[in-house]
């Protein structure tokens, strides 16, 4: 039905015709929103092209928030390229408004022009604080200054990041490879937790605390053994022994990370640590497991 109707509304647009250019192109807009009050965008769309055709032929001027009105029929009628011109065309004219900037960065996402997308939202964010679509535009800001590096300004954004967004993987994973870069340590602890309650099998996250626990438990492993080397007393040999309780767990916590690692991807890297921690087990036949899968 939307069909018949959309070539009905642009035929009676063209027999128009006969009574003068700015009846035809005045029908043209008139057809075009009568079409986006029935629903059908794809007739609204061509009767914007009909209408921005004839006004160029008789070189008028067109009012650019016609072209602003137009391309968000165009969007909805899936013409995304001609959308994005008419777009342009406005903004070319200096006209602006919020809705034509969120469909400029939508569009330019779908191209995946970054810069240009970029542009549209910084613009935004910059000259419509008080919209409500702020939020999302800051989150993808967010996303995409973690992707060209911009660690101050991502950084920056993610306090006015809504609740729902941060306890997103999508967004807790660049968030957390801007805190590794900056080495804090105590924030991609609790990050990397964040991160496998959503998803047990994220990589970055279950290498980050099975590696915690590993060096942790060697660490102290170490520690202890050499002070007990140089004083072998009792009182040192129940400390050690005490101590070795904590090791053998920090152990047991690294080797829960390190396990499903492993499911995901046989590599040395991760044989290493499984063949050190059997190893600290004294459990050398599981050690040789890994062995075998060290360069």
């Amino acid at each position: 039905m939307k069909s018949r109707s959309g070539i009905l509304i642009v035929m009676i647009a063209l027999m128009a015709g006969g009574c003068g250019a700015p009846k035809v192109t005045t029908s043209y807009r008139n057809m075009a929103q009568q079409a986006v009050a029935e629903g059908n965008f794809e007739a609204a769309t061509e009767n914007w092209r009909l209408y921005f055709e004839q006004q160029l032929l008789d070189g008028n001027e067109v009012p650019p928030a016609y072209y602003a009105e137009a391309a968000k029929m165009a969007t909805q009628a899936n013409q995304s390229e001609l959308a994005l011109n008419w777009l342009e065309q406005a903004q070319s004219l200096n006209y602006a408004d919020s809705d034509m900037y969120l469909n400029l960065a939508a569009l330019y996402e779908q191209k995946k022009n970054l810069s240009k997308e970029l542009d549209a939202l910084e613009f935004y964010q910059a000259n419509y604080p008080d919209q409500p679509e702020l939020k999302k535009v800051n989150a993808r800001l967010f996303e995409i200054y973690s992707q060209i590096n911009e660690r101050e300004k991502a950084l920056a954004l993610w306090p006015s990041l809504r609740m729902e967004d941060r306890q997103q993987e999508k967004y807790l994973d660049p968030y957390f490879s801007i805190q590794k870069k900056l080495k804090n340590e105590a924030v991609c602890d609790s990050v990397a937790e964040e991160i496998l309650a959503l998803n047990p099998k994220n990589v970055a996250a279950l290498e980050w605390m099975g590696i915690k626990y590993y060096n942790q438990a060697e660490n102290r492993y170490q520690s202890e053994m050499k002070k007990y080397q140089e004083n072998h007393t009792r009182v040192q040999h129940i400390k050690l022994t005490q101590a070795l309780k904590t090791v053998t767990a920090d152990f047991q916590k690294s080797l829960s990370y390190f396990k499903p690692l492993w499911e995901m991807d046989q590599n040395s890297r991760y044989a290493a640590y499984l063949v050190n921690i059997y190893t600290r087990f004294e459990d050398p036949k599981s050690a040789n497991l890994y062995r075998k899968y060290l360069e």
